[in-house]
């Protein structure tokens, strides 16, 4: 196997390691209020948004419009508007279209810990404010502290008197009314204050509630304190609930994108940061420089031969057999130097050379010294020869060289 097959495994490997350990790792759980219908966080809305849309018999939706859009969309049907946010800032505007959608028989119910003072002056009511600290929450339920208790005083022919437990920290903030028409839901304590108000408003109704973070996951899901969210809801009677987003922060009117889903999901988180981490790591690794192709080498081919045979047809073309036989000589004479310390160029010491040939050969002396002395001829004097001459006189030198 490849080196770089061999590292792509082990990266998956450890990539399904890491997922399957972040799978099993608990949950840490984000407690900062979003009211999102996408969070699935404690103080989310996608588990509440899922409840009520199963569990409301006339229907329950979600919009993203302000209270001038729907007042704007639709003046005949009847429908109840849910709208729950931390801080609810309304305009003139947003106050004008809310006591025109109410006044036409619509039931509008704001849930917030504080409202601006334009709603307060048309309604003629007063807000206390609290800041929600998530540290506060946990360290108050980690101590097992005694719980604040919430009193429904509804309707008391349709509910009876209730009461529900909850920390101090959901519902901390209060309402107080200035105006006789108002009529007291629920309220806190002793001595009791107002946490949830109703204001009649021409064929309509207007339901001031101070608990937001209860209408989130927490609450619906809080064991039997989610009758509480049910019955301030049930004071919508049997019209359809719209709960808007339009003014929510613009971050958690987002809708959630799969990336986006990845982020939010811790394994998914760390699962993407190690993919792209490995991604850049291969692109480092690989960025060097890379080998040239080595190119294929051929084994020189012997042209001896094919050399040999171009000379021989030169020769044979000008049928210059002595300049052949003349190289044949050099050749020959060089041979028998090298290997018997002869030279037959010496012609003062040819009984000499011609006996040791012959001793180193065991050929005869005298037809190595008429080989010789025919030769020399045709050597120093340029005379012309025939073919077959040629062919003798060559002969007769290799076999002496083969002799040797």
């Amino acid at each position: 196997m490849k080196g770089n097959h061999l590292f792509i495994i082990c990266i998956a490997i450890f990539l399904l390691l890491m997922f399957a350990i972040e799978c099993r790792l608990p949950k840490k759980f984000v407690w900062a209020p979003s009211f999102s219908h996408y969070d699935k966080q404690p103080f989310g809305c996608a588990v509440f948004d899922s409840l009520l849309s199963t569990s409301l018999p006339k229907g329950y939706s979600l919009s993203r419009k302000t209270f001038y859009e729907l007042e704007q969309e639709d003046t005949i049907s009847r429908r109840g508007i849910l709208v729950a946010t931390n801080n609810l800032s309304l305009t003139d505007v947003d106050v004008e279209a809310i006591l025109k959608i109410a006044k036409r028989g619509n039931k509008i119910m704001l849930v917030s810990n504080s409202f601006n003072r334009n709603l307060e002056d048309t309604l003629d009511f007063n807000s206390s404010y609290s800041y929600f600290s998530p540290a506060l929450l946990k360290k108050y339920a980690a101590a097992s502290l005694e719980k604040d208790t919430l009193f429904w005083i509804g309707d008391s022919a349709a509910y009876p008197r209730q009461s529900f437990y909850f920390y101090p920290q959901l519902c901390s903030s209060y309402l107080m009314p200035d105006s006789l028409p108002a009529k007291v839901l629920a309220e806190k304590g002793i001595p009791s204050v107002p946490i949830a108000l109703s204001y009649p408003w021409g064929k309509g109704e207007i339901i001031l509630v101070s608990t937001p973070l209860l209408f989130t996951n927490y609450g619906v899901l809080d064991g039997k304190n989610a009758t509480y969210i049910f019955r301030l809801l049930s004071q919508m009677g049997d019209l359809p609930i719209v709960r808007t987003e339009g003014y929510m922060k613009q971050t958690a009117q987002i809708q959630m994108s799969p990336f986006r889903y990845f982020l939010s999901q811790r394994p998914l988180r760390w699962a993407l940061y190690l993919t792209m981490f490995t991604i850049i790591l291969f692109m480092v690794f690989t960025a060097r420089r890379r080998q040239r192709v080595i190119p294929i080498i051929y084994q020189p081919e012997n042209k001896s031969l094919e050399f040999t045979e171009l000379i021989g047809t030169l020769y044979f073309q000008k049928k210059d057999h002595a300049d052949l036989v003349h190289k044949k000589y050099i050749y020959f004479a060089e041979e028998l130097r090298r290997e018997i310390q002869v030279n037959i160029e010496e012609v003062a010491n040819d009984e000499h050379s011609f006996s040791r040939i012959a001793q180193k050969t065991g050929m005869n002396t005298e037809e190595i010294s008429e080989l010789i002395r025919s030769v020399r001829p045709v050597i120093y004097g340029g005379c012309t020869i025939s073919v077959e001459q040629m062919k003798y006189f060559i002969d007769k030198m290799n076999e002496i060289i083969d002799h040797i």
